[in-house]
C-alpha cells in the first residue's frame, strides 16, 4: 500500500490515477453538510483556504449551492482560480443505472453545478433501483422494501460511465462502495478502467484488504466519513475515533486536535481524504496538517485500532433481493 515521504506533502499535493489526471489528495465532502450552508463554505474553501477538490452527489441535493460557491470563488478570485485548477466529483446515482439514463444523469449534476465537465464522475452505490421519480429518489430512507431494476449489470452501466469520458462531460470515471468481486466484474469488460473507488474508510474501519486490491490494480481510494464521526441514534460520541485514547495521546503529544492526527493518517497512507465542514474555523484546522509527521510507531498504533475497535457507520439497508449482503468485503 502506498505511503509518502512526509516532506513530499503539502496542500498541493495531487496524486495521478490511471489515466494520468491528477487528483487533488486532500479537498472538501459535502455529504450531510447543513443546507444553506453548503455555497458559501464552498467558496470560502476555494478561495481563501487553498482547497481545490470539491467532492458532491446528486443525491446530496445540494449540486446548486455547490456549484454557486465554486462559480463565486472562481469568480471573485480574478482570474487567479481557473476551473482547470479544481477538481470537482459528483456520483451517478442508484435509479440512473439504466445505461440510457447514465448521460442525463451527469448532464443533470452539471447543469446544477454550472459546469461543462467535472473531472470525476463515480458509479455511487453497485445497486440499481428502479426509477420512478426523474428528479428525486423515490424511495425513502426508512422503507426496508426496495424496488430494483431489473437486468441491469454493472458491467451494462460501466460502458455508459466509458461514454461520458468519449463526450468530455468528465474527465476521469470510478465507483463508490464496490467491493472486490463488483470491480473484478467492471475491470473484466472496461475499455477505461476505474480511476478511484470511494469508500468509508477511518481507523475504525481501515478497509486493510481493500486497500491493497487497489493498490495491486493501480486504483486509488478516497475515504469518506474519514473522522469516524457519523453517531448512530441514541449513540455517545465517544463511538467516534476522535475520541479514542490512543488517537487523543498522540494529538497531545503534536499539539493538534485528534482530527488533524486522523487526516495526517489518511494522508500519510496515500489515500484521498474528504473530511466535510460547513465553518470556516474547521476547514482551516482540517487543512493544518502539513507541519508534522506521524512516526512508523504512530502509524502502526492507529492501524491497530481497526482490529480493536472496528466498526462500520454507513451501512444503507438496501440490497438486491437474493444477493449476499453486497457491503459484506
Amino acid at each position: 500500500m502506498a505511503t509518502h515521504n512526509d516532506k513530499t506533502l503539502s496542500l498541493e499535493t495531487r496524486l495521478t490515477l490511471n489515466d494520468n489526471n491528477l487528483m487533488p489528495q486532500f479537498g472538501l465532502g459535502t455529504w450531510r453538510s447543513e443546507p444553506g450552508k453548503v455555497q458559501s463554505i464552498v467558496k470560502e474553501a476555494i478561495l481563501n483556504r487553498g482547497y481545490r477538490l470539491i467532492d458532491g452527489a446528486w443525491i446530496y441535493q445540494n449540486e446548486n449551492e455547490v456549484g454557486n460557491g465554486i462559480h463565486e470563488a472562481l469568480e471573485q478570485s480574478q482570474g487567479k482560480i481557473k476551473r482547470e485548477d479544481l477538481f470537482i466529483t459528483t456520483k451517478l446515482w442508484n435509479q440512473h443505472h439504466v445505461p440510457e439514463d447514465v448521460e442525463w444523469a451527469l448532464r443533470d449534476s452539471l447543469e446544477k453545478l454550472r459546469l461543462d465537465y467535472v473531472d470525476l464522475y463515480l458509479i455511487h452505490w453497485p445497486v440499481a433501483f428502479k426509477k420512478i421519480s426523474e428528479n428525486f429518489w423515490s424511495q425513502k430512507e426508512g422503507e426496508k422494501t426496495r424496488l430494483y431494476a431489473e437486468n441491469v449489470t454493472l458491467a451494462d452501466t460501466w460502458k455508459a460511465m466509458e461514454k461520458l469520458v468519449d463526450l468530455k462531460l468528465t474527465r476521469s470515471i470510478g465507483v463508490s462502495n464496490f467491493n472486490q468481486s463488483q470491480i473484478d466484474e467492471i475491470l473484466k469488460i472496461a475499455r477505461i478502467k476505474p480511476s478511484v473507488n470511494q469508500i468509508e474508510l477511518h481507523p475504525y474501519f481501515n478497509q486493510h484488504d481493500m486497500r491493497e486490491y487497489c493498490a495491486k490494480n493501480n486504483i486509488i481510494i478516497t475515504s469518506y466519513s474519514p473522522l469516524s464521526n457519523l453517531k448512530r441514534e441514541n449513540e455517545s460520541d465517544d463511538a467516534s475515533a476522535l475520541f479514542n485514547p490512543v488517537i487523543q495521546e498522540i494529538a497531545k503529544s503534536k499539539n493538534k486536535s485528534t482530527a488533524q492526527i486522523i487526516i495526517r493518517w489518511h494522508l500519510q497512507n496515500g489515500l484521498v481524504v474528504i473530511p466535510k465542514t460547513v465553518t470556516p474555523e474547521r476547514l482551516t484546522e482540517n487543512a493544518h496538517v502539513y507541519d508534522f509527521a506521524l512516526s512508523a510507531n504512530e502509524m502502526h498504533q492507529i492501524d491497530k485500532l481497526g482490529e480493536t475497535h472496528r466498526r462500520r457507520f454507513v451501512n444503507p439497508p438496501f440490497n438486491p433481493p437474493g444477493d449476499k449482503n453486497i457491503f459484506d468485503e
